[in-house]
């Protein structure tokens, strides 16, 4: 039977809204995976800002942690549903301590080694700290960051889950050009910054100060170029690495194409980054009651058979004034016991940094679709690379017809089985 015209039947949200790609990115971001590989990228970051710390001990980069052993919180035992309910945060609770939301707290985290060198009060050691600690960011995150950016990209354009480690080994085989991309924006800038710098050793004379003051116009018009290469690295960095997760290209491409989408788009680039500001506070609020409520619960229920006071003893122990009385074996219980909370509450607070990576493949594929008019399902596949939506093989069998291969192999990019 023939449908009656003029009657709305379906209506195609993504195609209306394409911005709403962005709610799959936040999906992404709460996958165990992702959680997973933000965590350990985390915890290496903040081990070798550690390190460098203790080489310019004097003069250390002082960078902010993401994550910190010492900041978990001691709860203790909780004796009624009451209290376990009074124990979930709100939402003004969590969103205190950073207004702008995980994905801007993210970004800012990861870009402090870069953004503290324009202070003029830091010596050369603590610039030399903050160099070091930049370079070792680019280098961790190069790797499991673009882990997560190929996670995200295989997801938003083909709806097919990587497994961690073929990302891994995804990130890796693009490693250099995912690692090189910024770098090459910053020694850019660095070469654009000599002209300057030897402007300003001879303004050190008096006569050469009064003529640089008249032609001050020109040193601003080169700071202008200056502002223009670090703005639009500082805010398109990390389209730089969704660009390789997605189009498996080289460094210089994700460098063209992330100052072409930033400066080309700039109001859209505003707007996805709003929208997608606005979910990562909807994903943080739920991760952290999670991680909030299995905490107590566990706490709550385990009480029921220990008693009120002997889990307090167990989940008290590292902060109670009489840690000294009490025995060796509860105080390492005690410890294992925050030990775990702990590793719990990183892992919640490191949802930022996942869900920076995956919002940006989302921002990026819409960028992408507003400046080149390529489909957002569209992603490149390595040679040899499982193809998820690939054909499966057809297989001869004895009597000589074609048929689907029966193990369900998928075709690689380059055409061959994937075996």
């Amino acid at each position: 039977m023939a449908q009656p015209k003029g009657i709305l039947y379906e209506v195609r949200w993504n195609e209306i809204c394409p911005w709403l790609i962005l709610v799959q990115a936040l999906r992404v971001s709460v996958m165990v995976r992702v959680l997973g590989l933000a965590f350990v990228g985390v915890l290496l970051t903040q081990w070798g800002w550690a390190a460098i710390d203790g080489v310019f001990a004097d003069h250390s980069a002082g960078l902010e942690e993401l994550t910190d052993p010492a900041a978990g919180p001691a709860l203790e035992a909780a004796t009624s549903i009451s209290q376990v309910v009074a124990r979930i945060p709100d939402f003004e609770e969590l969103a205190g301590h950073a207004t702008s939301g995980p994905l801007v707290r993210a970004w800012s985290w990861l870009a402090q080694p870069f953004a503290q060198q324009t202070s003029r009060e830091a010596s050369w050691q603590r610039s030399l700290a903050l160099s070091l600690s930049g370079i070792w960011t680019i280098a961790v995150w190069a790797l499991w960051g673009g882990a997560i950016t190929r996670i995200s990209g295989v997801y938003l354009t083909r709806g097919e889950t990587l497994g961690p480690l073929s990302a891994l080994k995804a990130a890796l085989a693009k490693w250099g050009a995912t690692a090189g991309s910024p770098l090459i924006v910053l020694l850019g800038v660095g070469a654009l910054a000599v002209p300057m710098v030897f402007d300003g050793i001879l303004l050190r004379l008096d006569f050469l100060a009064m003529l640089a003051g008249f032609l001050w116009i020109l040193v601003l018009g080169w700071g202008m170029l200056l502002a223009l290469a670090l703005l639009g690295l500082l805010v398109g960095w990390p389209l730089m690495w969704a660009t390789l997760a997605v189009e498996r290209t080289d460094a210089f491409d994700g460098v063209s194409r992330c100052y072409a989408y930033v400066y080309q788009r700039p109001l859209h680039l505003m707007f996805y980054v709003v929208v997608a500001t606005a979910l990562g506070y909807l994903g943080e609020l739920v991760v952290n009651c999670f991680a909030v409520a299995a905490v107590v619960l566990s706490e709550w229920t385990i009480s029921w058979g220990a008693g009120n006071l002997r889990t307090a003893e167990l989940v008290t122990t590292l902060t109670g004034d009489a840690q000294a009385e009490l025995g060796t074996m509860l105080t390492i219980g005690g410890r294992s016991v925050q030990f775990w909370k702990w590793m719990l509450q990183a892992v919640a607070a490191s949802f930022s940094v996942g869900y920076l990576w995956s919002a940006s493949v989302g921002i990026y594929l819409l960028l992408r679709r507003q400046v080149d008019g390529i489909e957002m399902d569209e992603i490149a596949f390595e040679p040899g690379e499982m193809n998820p939506k690939a054909l499966s093989e057809l297989a001869t069998d004895e009597t000589g017809v074609p048929q689907i291969d029966p193990e369900g192999r998928g075709m690689t990019d380059d055409g061959d089985s994937a075996t």
